[in-house]
């Protein structure tokens, strides 16, 4: 048996007898023990940091899906600034650094421009009705039987249905006017040089000459008087005296704003947007 050193402890308790094995053994117990803590103690940390990486990485994607919905979203918007600005004739260089908020305002405010002028210029339906029983532009006259130029539209109505103004105006003409065909007409001047004519009308009349309406008032109600075949509303529109195809009209607002530009050469569009610019911006220096 070889020598072995012996260590000795003694205490109130006796004496303790250690070799140098049973301390080097015990070192290496505490020793891998301690190495087994620190390895268990590093994959807790690694397994904690992973997760944590995980939650930023699911973070990242929900940012950059945001991010991504947003950049969507601003294309969208752009394009439809694009489009608005197209339709609505607002031209930008390639360096124009105008931004997105000023080029909104400015479609804004051209959108107040075109609301005011659907206030002067008739626009839109002026009585429920059947439909049409004639439209603009040559035709046979159903009393006359001979071809004849139809200055207006030939709405399909019962009996006082009530009729409204399609825009601001002041009525220049309210009574019968037999000679021309017409029956008891109303004529409303809506300015800038457009009128509205309102024709077979019922006898009693709504409005008297000199009156003020604006867009939506009631004016009048169909009849049957004049030179007419049955009850019905004729329905004209003219410029400068010269009739217009009330059909554009009618069918105009500020869904199709830019449609009238195209189907009514006749009338200087240009100008009148100026001025109608001008009164707006009077007006905003006003408030």
């Amino acid at each position: 048996m070889r020598n072995k050193f012996t260590i000795t402890i003694s205490d109130v308790k006796g004496s303790r007898h250690y070799t140098i094995d049973d301390i080097i053994k015990r070192v290496i117990a505490i020793f891998l023990i301690f190495i087994a803590l620190l390895f268990a103690g590093g994959v807790i940390y690694i397994t904690v940091l992973n997760h944590k990486v995980e939650q930023l990485d699911n973070k990242k994607n929900e940012l950059q899906s945001e991010l991504d919905d947003k950049i969507a979203y601003y294309e969208v918007i752009k394009s439809k600034i694009e489009e608005i600005e197209s339709i609505i004739g607002i031209v930008h260089e390639e360096d124009d650094n105008t931004t997105h908020e000023a080029r909104l305002s400015n479609i804004t405010l051209t959108t107040v421009q075109q609301s005011l002028l659907l206030q002067f210029i008739p626009n839109g339906e002026v009585a429920k009705h059947n439909g049409l029983s004639d439209k603009f532009g040559m035709r046979k006259h159903p009393i006359r039987g001979t071809d004849e130029f139809h200055s207006g539209l030939d709405f399909r109505t019962p009996l006082q249905t009530p009729i409204y103004a399609p825009a601001l105006g002041i009525v220049e003409y309210a009574g019968n006017s037999e000679s021309s065909g017409y029956g008891f007409l109303v004529i409303v001047d809506h300015g800038f040089g457009f009128k509205s004519y309102y024709a077979h009308l019922d006898k009693k009349m709504v409005v008297k000459v000199g009156q003020f309406v604006k867009k939506g008032d009631h004016i009048a109600n169909s009849g049957n008087t004049g030179l007419s075949s049955g009850p019905h509303l004729h329905y004209e529109v003219r410029f400068l005296g010269r009739a217009l195809n009330p059909i554009n009209f009618v069918n105009w607002d500020l869904n199709n704003f830019s449609q009238i530009f195209e189907k009514e050469t006749n009338v200087q569009w240009d100008s009148l947007l100026e001025v109608m610019s001008i009164l707006l911006a009077n007006k905003q220096n006003q408030q």
